[in-house]
């Protein structure tokens, strides 16, 4: 039975490995449940519980930079205390109306709105906009490089 296990946790850690490149699957959450199923099959012997902590805070880290990465690109970018409001609105109702998709054009969209509505300049308003899809699209790039470090800790886990 202890087989079946290690099969189904191999299984969400590729679910969780899909769901990074596919906004279907918040990625590095699944990859991390799969991690914790294998840990705790092997009864923490294999993986350390201090390791699957470091899993999980690396996890915690990915589902804030999905969240703060558009606000970050927006404060950098000068949109005022609205255009980062927006930025934070876009990413909520973004995921809420079009899915993890909205995670990425949403925050965008946000700071865009808003800026406008503080009467900004459309050129401004637009490089705010842009910054913020930078800026998400960069921490995407982030979860991906989180995602091979938590593998890379677990199969270092696993063989060393």
């Amino acid at each position: 039975m202890t087989i079946v296990y290690y099969v189904l946790s191999g299984i969400i850690i590729i679910a969780g490995l899909i769901g990074i490149f596919l906004p279907i699957v918040p990625g590095i959450p699944v990859i991390f449940i799969g991690i914790l199923v294998a840990a705790s099959v092997a009864k923490f012997s294999i993986i350390s519980p201090i390791t699957v902590v470091i899993l999980g805070l690396l996890a915690t880290l990915s589902l804030l930079s999905d969240y703060l990465s558009g606000t970050i690109g927006a404060k950098y970018s000068g949109a005022g205390i609205l255009g980062i409001v927006g930025a934070i609105a876009g990413a909520v109702f973004g995921v809420s109306i079009m899915g993890p998709v909205g995670l990425i054009f949403g925050p965008a969209l946000g700071v865009f709105i808003f800026e406008m509505l503080s009467r900004k300049p459309i050129k401004k308003s637009a490089r705010s906009a842009g910054f913020t899809l930078f800026s998400t699209l960069a921490g995407i790039i982030f979860n991906i490089i989180l995602a091979l470090s938590m593998l890379v800790i677990f199969i270092s886990a696993i063989f060393i």
